[in-house]
């Protein structure tokens, strides 16, 4: 699906999924442009191609300064699309999400590809999100964005077929 959307070339993608604030994060300019140079400094090193999905708690302006940011090289998806998010997460070879949304970190993990957490400075505590990403850590599922790129392996999380093994174990007694 999203081959219509990216260029056509060799590069390796890197999807960036983007949630959107809430009371712990703020989506301000001055925090998604830190996420965003981070990405930038590591296309220099890397030279992948980056694919920017926003969800439904992206705001506009948000995915506007994406695609002014990053420019023709990169494909910034400008609406929230189901297609292109399951796409992007099929498709790249390292994906980052924000860490304002734990369900979709979870859902990047069915993947079992490198996940990267681009971490938001904490408006105030966000002791709940923090142990969730710690939880992801210690089952080297997630690493941070500003650390070294690399690829890792770990048992890919698809809980929900995990517990209906469990429940059919359970009624066949």
């Amino acid at each position: 699906y999203l081959k219509s959307f990216i260029k056509n070339d060799e590069r390796k993608i890197f999807a960036l999924i983007m949630g959107g604030p809430n009371k712990y994060y703020e989506y301000s300019t001055k925090n998604m442009k830190r996420i965003f140079s981070i990405l930038y400094n590591l296309n220099k090193k890397q030279n992948f191609q980056l694919i920017v999905i926003p969800s439904m708690r992206t705001p506009k302006n948000i995915i506007q300064y994406a695609k002014e940011f990053f420019g023709e090289n990169h494909t910034i998806i400008m609406d929230v699309d189901k297609k292109a998010y399951l796409s992007a997460l099929a498709m790249s070879e390292n994906i980052v999400v924000t860490c304002d949304s734990s369900s979709m970190i979870s859902e990047a993990a069915l993947t079992g590809k490198p996940i990267y957490v681009a971490n938001i400075l904490p408006r105030k505590n966000d002791k709940r999100f923090q142990e969730f990403r710690n939880l992801f850590r210690e089952l080297n599922i997630t690493r941070n964005l500003d650390e070294e790129i690399e690829n890792w392996n770990y048992e890919k999380l698809d809980e929900t077929n995990r517990v209906a093994k469990l429940i059919k174990q359970k009624i066949q007694f």
